[in-house]
């Protein structure tokens, strides 16, 4: 999860929001009044819009997707995945008393794969499943999820569906560009 996440208002202009976006290096922005999150702009949807309308006239709040799928901090990460998942979603806003930060697809990805712990004994390495220790830590006994998604590799987005383009496989958001 990233605690920083790039803010906007419903009343920016898509213009706005988009360099704010280019300028943070931000794959989505969470649109806020005042600090009551109520909706979410990806990269997707703001380039889609500006391919519609004129990005300097159009506000946020015509084009921005619903309210942010949320999740709490202390979820597992196979709950993030299954959220991400069922809502088709890039990203999941991170809630506990107010927003604390914002969860990409990205983020789910690295954190799933296997990670590398150093003993503090020594220069030996070993490599760990980061699910398998959240299930350990819990106590909880999961059988293995078999994920049916797949890596965009244009957008590196989460899809069931992928098809082939230009001698690479691609969601269906990247075939239509």
């Amino acid at each position: 999860m990233n605690r920083e996440f790039v803010g906007v208002s419903e009343s920016d202009t898509l213009a706005d929001a988009a360099e704010l976006m280019r300028s943070e290096s931000a794959e989505a922005v969470v649109v806020l009044r005042g600090s009551e999150p109520i909706g979410s702009l990806s990269t997707a949807t703001a380039m889609a819009a500006m391919l519609d309308g004129d990005p300097h006239t159009q506000t946020v709040g015509e084009v921005m997707e619903p309210p942010v799928p949320m999740i709490q901090p202390d979820a597992a990460l196979s709950d993030a995945t299954q959220r991400l998942i069922a809502r088709s979603a890039t990203h999941l806003l991170v809630v506990d008393d107010g927003v604390v930060g914002l969860l990409t697809e990205r983020d789910v990805l690295a954190a799933s794969e296997t990670v590398e712990t150093t003993h503090s004994g020594g220069n030996e390495t070993e490599t760990v499943d980061t699910e398998l220790l959240d299930r350990e830590s819990t106590g909880t006994e999961a059988a293995p999820e078999e994920s049916l998604q797949s890596v965009c590799e244009a957008c590196g987005s989460l899809t069931p569906e992928l098809s082939p383009v230009n001698g690479q496989l691609v969601c269906p958001g990247c075939k239509a560009y």
